[in-house]
Order: C-alpha cells, then sequence, then structure tokens
C-alpha cells in the first residue's frame, strides 16, 4: 500500500509508520473512495452541448451577424487621450508628420538628382545627393521609431496606469 492512500504521514526519519497501514477500515476506504472521485472530478475538458443556433448556421449555411451602425463621439475620443498623456499623444502626431514630411523631402532630393543628370547628362554631384537622400530617409526612419516608441512606451504605460488607478478606486467604493 502507497503512503500516499492513508492519513498517516511518514516519520523524520523516512520510513513509514508500519503499526495500522497493513489493515483497511471502512474508514480507510471511504477516505480512498472520497480521493478517487474528487481526482476524477479534475479529468479532462468535456465540450459544451451544441446550441440551436450553430445547428442552424451548420444545416442552413452561415448565420447573419449582428451589426450596428453609430458614431463614436468626440468625448470618447477625447477620454482616451486623456487617459494616455495629452502630450505624449500630441508629440506622436508631431513625430508622424515630422516623419512624412522628411519621407517627402527625400522623394524630392531623388527627384531633383535624377533632373540634376539629364540637364548635365553625367552623374557630377552624386556624393551630394546621396548624402541628402541619406540623412532625410534616416530621419525619417528615427522620427518613426522615437513615434512608435512613444506611444507604446509612454502612452501605453500611462494608460495602463491611469486604468489601474480607475479600477482600484472602483475596487475600494465595492
Amino acid at each position: 500500500m502507497t503512503p500516499f492512500l492513508s492519513d498517516e504521514g511518514f516519520t523524520p526519519s523516512g520510513g513509514s509508520s508500519r503499526g495500522e497501514q497493513g489493515t483497511l477500515t471502512e474508514e480507510k476506504i471511504d477516505a480512498i473512495g472520497e480521493k478517487l472521485t474528487r481526482k476524477k472530478s479534475f479529468g479532462h475538458a468535456i465540450l459544451a452541448p451544441v446550441t440551436s443556433q450553430t445547428t442552424k448556421a451548420a444545416s442552413g449555411g452561415l448565420s447573419e451577424e449582428q451589426s450596428a451602425q453609430g458614431r463614436v463621439k468626440g468625448h470618447v475620443y477625447w477620454r482616451y487621450i486623456e487617459a494616455a498623456s495629452k502630450a505624449g499623444f500630441f508629440l506622436f502626431v508631431f513625430m508622424v508628420v515630422l516623419q512624412q514630411a522628411f519621407q517627402i523631402l527625400s522623394t524630392f532630393a531623388l527627384k531633383y538628382w535624377s533632373e540634376g543628370n539629364r540637364e548635365s547628362g553625367e552623374n557630377k554631384s552624386a556624393v551630394k545627393y546621396l548624402w541628402a537622400y541619406g540623412l532625410l530617409s534616416l530621419s525619417s526612419s528615427i522620427l518613426n521609431c522615437t513615434g512608435s516608441i512613444l506611444i507604446l512606451v509612454f502612452c501605453s504605460l500611462k494608460s495602463s496606469k491611469h486604468l489601474h488607478d480607475a479600477v482600484r478606486c472602483l475596487h475600494l467604493y465595492l
């Protein structure tokens, strides 16, 4: 008999107390039965029965999805912006606009480079245009990364803190 099925434990020396372990009493059998019943209740998951909506969808094709139309009011967006930090949000928008401006300027640098090559018939100032295009493209990439990090780290952490504090206050009132 294993020591795990009995109510007695091990002695500190590592051996088990064998005095009463060899006899099975009705109490021990009931305790073992109860433990096995509890263990069985933690078995595998059982699928839920199929509902009538699912059977309708399976028999008659796809079920029609319910949809609603409407508009989200401006104050709802403003509450999201306040939760995420107004300064952080507007700094993010500024970074996105600046990043797009640098991207457009890098495209203009390529345009002026090609026009200069067409007019002169050769590629005299390639280094100058490569530097301009490279710096503008690098600036655009850096601004894109900075804006992403700003919205991800600063604004999301601020809104998470705001949500946490709101839930904590709600918990205190309950």
